[in-house]
C-alpha cells in the first residue's frame, strides 16, 4: 500500500490535484497552502496535494482529469468536492466534514470539548465521564 493509500485510508483527507501549468492551480495554491499550515498539527485531518505531472499514475487511478480536482476521504471513502475554493469555503467545509468531534474509540484525544461540558453538567462531574463511556459503548454496540 502507497503512503498516499494509507493517508486517505486512515485520515480524513483533502487533496488537491493539480498542474503545474494550471492557471487555476496556480491562482488556488496560496488559499490551499494556508489551509494546509493550518491543518498540520492536526491528528485526525491531512490536507495534501498531488502533482499530477509528477505523479501521473496516481492521478489517473483517481480518475483526475481536470485541474484543479479536489476530493477528500471521510473513515476511507472516496468523495468529490463540489464546494467553493476559497479559503472559507474550504474552511467550513474541513471544519464540518473533516474534523473528527468526538470518537468514542478515541476519547483521549477527540473528546476533550464534550468532557468538559459532561462537568459542567449538574449533577454530573468529569468522574462520572466513564459512566457515559459505558452508555455510549452499549449503545454503540461495543
Amino acid at each position: 500500500m502507497s503512503n498516499f493509500e494509507s493517508t486517505v485510508s486512515t485520515k480524513n483527507t483533502l487533496v488537491k490535484f493539480y498542474q503545474e501549468w494550471c492557471g487555476h492551480c496556480k491562482n488556488m495554491k496560496p488559499t490551499y497552502d494556508q489551509l494546509s499550515k493550518e491543518y498540520y498539527n492536526n491528528a485526525g485531518v491531512v490536507i495534501a496535494d498531488v502533482n499530477c505531472g509528477s505523479e501521473p499514475e496516481l492521478c489517473e487511478a483517481y480518475g483526475v482529469t481536470g485541474y484543479p480536482t479536489i476530493k477528500y476521504w471521510v473513515k476511507g471513502e472516496e468523495n468529490d468536492y463540489g464546494g467553493g475554493r476559497d479559503y472559507d469555503s474550504l474552511k467550513t467545509f474541513a471544519q464540518e466534514t473533516l474534523e473528527v468531534k468526538c470518537d468514542i474509540n478515541n476519547s483521549a484525544s477527540t473528546c476533550s470539548e464534550v468532557r468538559s461540558e459532561i462537568g459542567n453538567a449538574p449533577g454530573l462531574s468529569a468522574e462520572s465521564e466513564s459512566e457515559w463511556e459505558k452508555v455510549f459503548r452499549k449503545i454503540k454496540g461495543k
